[in-house]
């Protein structure tokens, strides 16, 4: 036990012993092995090399000696002054025996921070011939004092950058930490790596592989003299998925590649990692058990005038593809696919075909082909037959804002033609679809509010770039559709942007609830904002639509049995007629939207109303958002004729100086009740039945403009009196009324009133008055007879020209209408 522990200690004191001196040494002798160093160096390259700092260190790779280099500028071959290489720091180790002996023969390197720029310019030459050619005479020794045999090769946040001028590539690779050792024999070097990539290339201006990690254990031969790399078999890992590379790269003549590689132990992650990862970041959590295939190969001529092949073989075999979090998988599953383009950077030339696609998914077995010709132009042949289960396809690859899913659809549809012809009217019906959608009982809930889509039975058959609808019903919202019709033009509309869809179908409905439909489709409000849609008519919908809806609401507004037709094409809608009945009679509307300009949408229409309760009209439209009269004050029912033009914001709010009107109404059964204006009359008309007043048939013509409600003199038979009344009424709730009402008992004593009594000639007098002010601050007083000539006159003919006026306008509008009106559909 004594003497081992003496062996020990003699042991632990020599190699003390032995660092010190080493440590003495490197202290003592470092200048003369720097200088030595930089000597050997000066020696070998023929380039400029600028370094901040120098030191020796037994400490940075014990027990080798360390040659520590920082803040590192080496310049490039090529005229002016670029770098080639910049580093933080270089670090090379050298055995310190061999030092001692004056043998520097490098056998580690390490750098940190460096940035390497390979380059070839347009001429050929590189930027990285920096080293001096051999100038040993014949019969010299071979040996050299100083020799590259690097077994340790530590390169840590290093990034590398080759840029070849005559082919138009610039490579970029990226690693935080890279393990290689170099062994050099003549022209030759062996070169081992393992350790972390990031890429970025680019050839011929098209980027593959951008920001792609690779985990690499490589074996790479270069022959300087020939100028050539050859991969032998090396492994390569990208998401999870294994590689074998092997191939060569020569570019002393030509840049000619030729380069394979092999998927081992492969998945769908195969596949989809070479994919971008704008379109494989969807998929990339889904996983793969069974027998997946995948073989590359790149091979031919890097230059300006070729770029190489590239073909790709994968696929799989009774295979099941699922997502670990999802309940759905697909199973029994089969594809054989391939990708080859003669010329790698030429779209033009590639051609991917997936065939033999078969599969079950949740117990549903479904066939597909694709084919895809010259991704510039793609010419695209494919297939799809199989029953799908609605709920099984979400529960694979869940959809945003759908869920609840129920119900299942059967397609038997194929696609042939190129994509671009459908852009075009004249060439799209050269473009075949054909086949069939069977839709069964399909349910869902969209959106944040979860409104449901219930019961979605029908047909579906394409005909080229056209779809016909067969009984298409369901039940959306709180609404319920059956549809029958053709949608014209929808491949293109469904494909590309800003391109135009027919639509001629019949819709019939049991109720339409249109205050949830606008939410849907014009957006909800923003918080804290009242009711407001941003209405729109699509440029590129042209629309021929039949209704037949039982009911229908928005807002207020309640109809039943609503019939009609409505068009739409160039931002614009026109409906001829539609009746429904609605406020207790009946309605029957025509008219015009122009949406052209989204911000002024200009309406023009005609209504024709047959028995419709006044006071329900006051209630639908929230008493035109004024409280001088009311629905409360209102009973009796109206016919009238409207025409009239306005022009609505996107909220669908009138801009009321647009608002031009022409009314001529019948009223009966008409009641005036508890009216505050009529019952400050008492005090010259002598009768209590003001507060609930009764009057026969009336009629007049009335006409709205300038903001202004102007209403010619008409003749009030009442329960109480005979009233004549006339005046206007102006938007911001200025009124100015005429009155003239019998006399009967009461005398009048104060002389303004004798101005304001005319006598008839048979013994009735007449009391003329007028109501004057605000809506809301108003009176009571006589009208003069030279003030009532003057206003009966003036306003007589005032309105008599703005209704000839408003005529013409509207007729002129009219026949604008009817010229365009039957060119709707042109296909």
């Amino acid at each position: 036990m004594k003497l081992a522990r003496k062996i020990f200690f003699y042991v632990l004191l020599g190699v003390a012993t032995i660092f010190l001196a080493l440590v003495i040494s490197a202290f003592l002798f470092k200048d003369k092995i720097l200088q030595q160093f930089v000597t050997e160096v000066n020696k070998h390259l023929n380039t400029k090399v600028d370094v901040k700092k120098m030191d020796v260190s037994l400490f940075e790779d014990f027990p080798n000696l360390s040659i520590v280099l920082t803040d590192v500028y080496v310049e490039d071959s090529h005229p002016g002054s670029y770098p080639l290489l910049t580093a933080q720091s270089i670090s090379f180790q050298l055995n310190p025996f061999e030092v001692w002996k004056g043998d520097y023969i490098i056998r580690g390197l390490q750098l940190k921070e460096s940035e390497t720029t390979l380059k070839i310019n347009d001429k050929g030459q590189v930027n990285y011939d920096i080293v001096k050619p051999s100038t040993k005479k014949e019969g010299a020794s071979t040996e050299s004092t100083f020799r590259l045999e690097l077994k340790n090769i530590k390169l840590q946040n290093t990034k590398v950058r080759y840029a070849d001028q005559k082919s138009e590539q610039d490579l970029h690779f990226d690693s935080k930490y890279l393990l290689a050792s170099i062994k050099s024999d003549g022209s030759l070097y062996h070169i081992d790596a393992e350790g972390d990539v990031v890429t970025d290339l680019s050839i011929n201006r098209q980027t593959y592989l951008g920001g792609k990690g690779f985990r690499i254990h490589s074996s790479l031969i270069y022959n300087d003299d020939a100028r050539s790399l050859t991969i032998n078999p090396s492994d390569l890992s990208v998401s999870g998925s294994e590689f074998k590379i092997q191939g060569s790269y020569v570019w002393k003549h030509k840049n000619l590649i030729d380069i394979s590689a092999i998927g081992k132990e492969t998945n769908i992650q195969t596949i989809l990692s070479l994919l971008p990862e704008s379109i494989a970041s969807g998929f990339n959590k889904y996983q793969s058990n069974g027998d997946v295939y995948f073989n590359a190969k790149l091979k031919g001529e890097l230059s300006k005038k070729h770029n190489p092949s590239f073909t790709v073989d994968f696929g799989f075999n009774d295979a099941t593809i699922f997502h670990p979090e999802y309940k759905s998988r697909i199973e029994n599953a089969t594809l054989d696919g391939s990708f080859a383009s003669a010329d790698i950077t030429d779209s033009d030339k590639a051609v991917l075909i997936l065939k033999n696609i078969q599969g079950n998914l949740n117990n549903e077995s479904f066939t597909a082909n694709l084919i895809i010709q010259n991704f510039n132009d793609p010419e695209v042949i494919c297939n799809f037959n199989g029953k799908v289960d609605a709920a099984a396809v979400m529960g694979f690859y869940p959809m945003e804002n759908i869920t609840n899913v129920t119900g299942s659809l059967h397609a038997d549809i194929a696609f042939e033609g190129k994509l671009a012809m459908l852009k075009k009217r004249t060439t799209a019906q050269r473009v075949t679809t054909q086949g069939t959608i069977d839709l069964q009982q399909i349910s869902f809930n969209y959106g944040k509010d979860k409104i449901s889509l219930n019961n979605l039975n029908g047909n579906l058959q394409f005909s080229n770039n056209d779809l016909a609808l067969s009984n298409v019903s369901c039940k959306f919202g709180n609404s319920d559709f059956l549809l029958n019709g053709f949608f014209k033009n929808i491949i293109t509309f469904l494909l590309f942007d800003d391109q135009p869809i027919g639509i001629e179908t019949d819709l019939k409905s049991n109720f339409v609830d249109l205050d949830q439909l606008f939410a849907i489709g014009f957006g909800e409000p923003s918080a804290g904002a009242t009711q407001e849609y941003q209405f729109s008519i699509s440029r590129n919908i042209n629309l021929n639509f039949n209704c037949d809806v039982k009911a229908m609401k928005y807002k207020r507004f309640h109809a039943h049995n609503l019939k009609g037709d409505l068009l739409v094409k160039n931002e614009m809608a026109v409906s001829r007629s539609i009746t429904m009945n609605t406020m207790g009679g009946g309605l029957v509307f025509s008219g015009i939207v122009d949406a052209h300009n989204p911000k002024a949408i200009d309406v023009v229409s005609d209504f024709k109303l047959q028995g419709i309760h006044i006071d329900s009209v006051f209630y639908v439209f929230e008493n035109f958002k004024q409280d001088f009269i009311e629905d409360k004050h209102l009973k009796g029912l109206v016919d009238a004729n409207v025409n009239l033009e306005m022009t609505l914001n996107q909220n669908l709010k009138l801009f009321q100086e647009t608002l031009i009107a022409d009314i001529s109404f019948v009223a009966k059964q008409g009641e005036l009740n508890n009216f505050e204006p009529l019952l400050k009359l008492k005090k010259y008309v002598d009768d209590d039945g003001l507060s609930h007043l009764r009057f026969s048939d009336l009629k007049n013509d009335v006409h709205i403009e300038n903001k202004t409600v102007y209403i010619p003199q008409m003749e009030i038979r009442t329960n109480v009196t005979s009233l004549k009344i006339s005046g206007t009424h102006t938007f911001d709730q200025q009124i100015d009324y005429r009155i003239v009402t019998p006399l009967r008992k009461r005398k009048f004593t104060d002389p303004e009133s004798q101005n304001a009594v005319e006598e008839d000639g048979s013994g009735q007098s007449k009391l003329f008055l007028k109501i004057t002010g605000t809506a809301d601050n108003y009176r009571v007083a006589y009208d003069t007879e030279a003030v009532r000539k003057k206003i009966s006159a003036d306003l007589k003919k005032e309105v008599q020209e703005l209704k000839d006026a408003f005529k013409n306008k509207g007729t002129k509008k009219k026949k604008e209408v009817e010229l365009q009106k039957d060119e709707y559909f042109d296909w």
